[in-house]
């Protein structure tokens, strides 16, 4: 079973982290649409990984919604 995926803005809000359990790795906010990218086409060419990828896409999307201003 995987491990609980988060994803949270760091430092001075030009950085985020992804975590899933002892791992973590930062990146620069630039980034965020294409880790998204990334994931959502790593689960689509890998069927076998069945949900293993939605939890991370489901973080990553929602602290892209939250750094969306709101109106």
């Amino acid at each position: 079973m995987l491990e609980h995926c988060t994803a949270e803005l760091i430092d001075d809000g030009t950085r985020f982290r992804i975590r899933r359990g002892a791992w973590s790795n930062d990146y620069p906010i630039g980034e965020l649409d294409g880790w998204i990218d990334f994931y959502t086409r790593v689960r689509a060419d890998h069927p076998k990984s069945l949900t293993s990828y939605d939890e991370t896409i489901a973080a990553l999307e929602a602290l892209k919604a939250s750094l969306q201003p709101r109106g």
